[in-house]
């Protein structure tokens, strides 16, 4: 008898570390299933970061982070379990989400999920609480709802474009430009340092918003041309 209480007594001690494990497990992996990792590949802390960022060290004039060879669309390195046994994960890079790859159907060399309007991520300082693929800081609903200090995202009429760039709502003084006509401002399409919306501020009177000059917290724009359009 005494042996058989032994017996008893290990298999429930068994248990109970796997069971302890098997916590500790899912709590490690939940932690880190929606948000990007605190710091993106320059060093840049996505504590103290305002975003979008804006990067541009072939000094071509466009975004690095939207352009093919230096392509950020969000970070995925840490996933929950539910996209990780349901696919989640792929069927939201085919919508334009994070993690989207990148897609240039016009040809110019800018990602088209960049030119649509939505509110599809470009660069580091991604995050998503609830899992849906979109970022915290652009989603209607979210506490981090345009709280990220940057450009904003607003949706009022429900077409999936940033009222920013639209002709109704646009918010700039560079005047709304539309060569393609399809609604949406050309300078919010041209991958340039081009500010929409609030929030926009200009220290030095260059024209260039101080986020994403040099020095900025959205880093600085490398060696970038510094003729984006002053906003009000």
């Amino acid at each position: 008898m005494r042996k058989n209480s032994t017996d008893v007594s290990k298999i429930g001690k068994s248990h109970c570390l796997f069971f302890i494990f098997f916590l500790v497990l899912t709590a490690l992996t939940f932690s880190g299933c929606s948000g990007s990792s605190d710091s993106d590949s320059s060093g840049s802390s996505a504590a103290v970061g305002i975003y979008p960022m804006y990067l541009d060290n072939n000094a071509n004039g466009r975004n690095d982070y939207v352009e093919s060879g230096t392509h950020v669309s969000g970070a995925v390195a840490k996933s929950s379990i539910f996209r990780l046994l349901f696919g989640v994960q792929e069927a939201l890079a085919d919508t334009g989400f994070y993690n989207h790859p990148f897609a240039d159907d016009n040809g110019d060399g800018i990602c088209d999920y960049a030119q649509n309007g939505s509110n599809t991520w470009h660069g580091p300082g991604f995050i998503d609480e609830n899992g849906n693929g979109a970022c915290d800081y652009w989603e209607a609903g979210s506490q981090q709802y345009n709280r990220n200090g940057g450009i904003r995202y607003q949706d009022q009429n429900s077409n999936q474009i940033n009222d920013y760039y639209e002709s109704s709502w646009h918010y700039n003084d560079h005047g709304f430009a539309d060569g393609n006509g399809d609604g949406i401002c050309d300078y919010a399409q041209n991958g340039s340092n081009t500010w929409h919306g609030p929030g926009f501020i200009d220290g030095d009177g260059n024209g260039v918003c101080d986020y994403w000059q040099a020095g900025g917290s959205g880093p600085g724009y490398g060696r970038g041309y510094g003729h984006g359009h002053r906003g009000w």
